[in-house]
């Protein structure tokens, strides 16, 4: 086969050295070089690509991106001993033993339970009580051109406290529960809010807020913090028994007691009851003294009692926490 290629390339050169008036260089065409052919070795074939503009031929690699855990080494030692967590074998524990139903001690706190409030003061939202009065959404603007007063009256209809203003009613008012005389409001006792606002013309217009009622009031006085409590939720609504009614005393006396467990533990207590007669405050107190005993967990000499005579608006109970 490479004899018969050979012998052919020698005629076509003899023919074109022959022609007259052409050279054999010029009778070779212009032509792109072709590449070259492939070779065989051994039953193999080379192929060789060759590029005319090198910039176009290139091999894009993505970026080696590894995610290395420093502390793999070290992580098995640094999980917890699931067995350690548990009162009691793995083998024998069961989901009811580990998540009872129910909390078996009665001391423990009880944060439910929302009869004092952890916001201090009373709120009392005047501009709104003037857009009842209305009837209608006041623009600033609007309700800023009426005077205003705010009365808080007891049962009885005597003016507890008092506040007033020539324009502009708040938003907010946030009263702390004691007037101009040093007093405080009663737990038990009931006491209305009076809204009166006049216009720009001189006509007023007045408003009854709803009545404020308390269960239990928190507040702090010279002598240490008292918490007032309410005798008809103790000791029912005639105030006269013995001992705490069950469930409303009960729990009324469990959220004072939480409360002081939480902020006051270790201040020594004084139980203060206003009754209809000093016999009747004086038993009412053993019974409160004998379950703070119980629920703070305390000695005796660390809550003392006394009692008083009062009238049935006034009748109360106050838990002092004194102080040191």
């Amino acid at each position: 086969m490479k004899t018969l290629i050979f012998l052919l390339s020698l005629a076509v050169g003899a023919s074109a050295a022959e022609l007259p008036g052409m050279s054999r260089d010029a009778a070779k065409p212009e032509a792109k070089q072709a590449p070259a052919a492939p070779t065989t070795v051994g039953g193999d074939t080379d192929v060789t690509i060759k590029a005319t503009d090198s910039s176009k031929l290139g091999v894009m690699k993505p970026a080696l991106n590894i995610d290395l855990d420093p502390f793999e080494t070290l992580r098995p030692q640094l999980a917890p001993d699931q067995s350690l967590l548990l009162a009691v074998s793995p083998l024998t524990v069961s989901w009811r033993r580990t998540h009872p139903d129910f909390l078996h001690n009665e001391r423990v706190i009880q944060p439910w339970r929302t009869t004092f409030s952890a916001r201090p003061g009373i709120a009392f939202r005047v501009r709104d009580q003037l857009q009842d009065v209305m009837q209608r959404k006041m623009e600033p603007k609007e309700a800023k051109s009426y005077a205003w007063s705010l009365t808080i009256a007891d049962e009885e209809g005597r003016v507890f406290h008092h506040y007033e203003g020539s324009n502009d009613p708040p938003e907010e008012l946030v009263w702390t529960g004691q007037n101009e005389q040093g007093e405080w409001i009663h737990a038990g006792r009931s006491y209305s809010a009076v809204y009166s606002f006049t216009d720009s013309g001189g006509s007023p217009r007045t408003s009854v807020g709803k009545p404020l009622l308390f269960r239990g009031i928190v507040h702090q006085e010279d002598t240490g913090m008292h918490v007032s409590l309410d005798s008809s939720v103790l000791f029912g609504t005639s105030k006269n028994a013995t001992e705490l009614a069950k469930p409303s005393g009960v729990g009324l006396m469990r959220s004072a007691a939480d409360l002081i467990k939480r902020k006051f533990t270790g201040i020594p207590v004084a139980v203060r009851v206003f009754a209809s007669t000093k016999e009747l405050g004086d038993a009412q107190a053993a019974s409160i003294q004998a379950y703070l005993l119980k629920e703070l967990m305390t000695g005796l000499k660390n809550v003392s009692t006394d009692a008083a005579r009062a009238a049935f608006s006034d009748q109360r109970v106050e838990v002092v926490l004194l102080n040191r």
